[in-house]
């Protein structure tokens, strides 16, 4: 197989993956009976901040193996553009569209996300194919996608008192106060 198709093939399971682990990782802290490791790994409330887990932990496990399958030498802008690129947008389109209709509406809530990675994987497949980016370039992605992650575990465990943070259901923030522990607890 030519390197373009593989390309546009490794992109598209990228979006099936990340699109149905995503959405199913939204219920595994539940499921999990409210383990603390899996509240880190994914959704552990209804914030925003959570909801952006939806994205990472299925990118980084789908790059995770790509990278023995592709040899690219924009693998790693590739990689951290497809973790960053939702979690710009997630927000930026939730907040615009909760901000004219005045509350959250779930079928656009579902589209954000899939909205989001697919621009995401759209942009990564772009990048796959372009002409070697400066090694530089490739350095500052994987900064980036050091200070990502380390900023996903900071936040989830020690999130800021801000709305992004914020859980929409029960007005509290991190992993102790997610909708259901607090009704186990209560």
């Amino acid at each position: 197989m030519d390197q373009a198709k593989q390309i546009k093939l490794f992109c598209l399971v990228a979006f099936l993956w990340i699109g149905i682990f995503g959405a199913l990782s939204h219920f595994f802290y539940q499921w999990s009976g409210y383990k603390k490791l899996v509240g880190i790994l994914f959704p552990a409330n209804e914030s925003t901040w959570e909801h952006l887990k939806l994205a990472i932990v299925p990118t980084v496990l789908y790059f995770l193996v790509g990278s023995l399958l592709i040899k690219n030498p924009n693998y790693m802008v590739a990689f951290s553009l497809i973790l960053l690129i939702p979690m710009i947008l997630i927000p930026i389109i939730f907040y615009t569209y909760t901000a004219i209709t005045g509350h959250s509406i779930l079928l656009l809530d579902i589209l954000t996300y899939y909205v989001s990675i697919l621009i995401a994987c759209l942009v990564c497949g772009m990048v796959l194919m372009h002409n070697p980016f400066p090694k530089v370039i490739s350095i500052i992605s994987g900064i980036m996608f050091v200070c990502i992650m380390l900023c996903y575990l900071l936040f989830t465990l020690y999130p800021p008192k801000i709305f992004l943070f914020r859980d929409a259901v029960t007005g509290g923030y991190g992993l102790t106060n997610s909708v259901i522990l607090d009704h186990i607890t209560s």
